[in-house]
């Protein structure tokens, strides 16, 4: 297995390719972008209350979730990037009082790709590893927003 890259690392990588490209702060489409990504958290907190609930779909929900409000966080310092590594690194090299764990966003993206690339189903178990820190991000960004938002 290849050894993990640190934030550093993947945010040089990305640097020196042209991953990270400059966005346009636009507060409207922040509001709406993170309204619609809590209601789709809202949403994935439900299906998990279901009798028999599909833990792959409840995991991606909150991974796009968690990545909507990254990705939104990320546009306050006018910045934005499709890759995933590259938007978590940014975020925890730019909001480092958030004090997030690198690890837990890798592990999180390569539970992801594994699922999107190589079809490997998430089970209820793996989601049980992930679902107190994933819901801990989502409320620390959305109050980092929140508060950003005001000033």
């Amino acid at each position: 297995m290849p050894k993990e890259k640190t934030p550093e690392e993947v945010y040089d990588d990305l640097v020196s390719q042209g991953l990270y490209e400059e966005a346009h702060f636009d507060q409207d489409e922040i509001e709406k972008v993170k309204m619609m990504a809590l209601e789709d958290y809202e949403y994935g907190k439900q299906l998990r209350k279901m009798e028999k609930p599909n833990w792959r779909v409840i995991f991606n929900i909150h991974y796009d979730v968690l990545r909507e409000l990254c990705g939104v966080l990320m546009k306050f310092k006018k910045q934005k990037t499709s890759n995933h590594q590259g938007l978590f690194a940014f975020i925890l090299l730019n909001y480092s009082e958030l004090e997030f764990d690198w690890h837990f966003f890798e592990t999180i993206r390569t539970v992801r790709n594994q699922n999107k690339y190589k079809g490997k189903d998430i089970s209820q178990e793996t989601w049980k590893t992930v679902e107190f820190q994933m819901d801990l991000y989502i409320s620390t960004i959305q109050k980092t927003i929140d508060k950003q938002l005001k000033n």
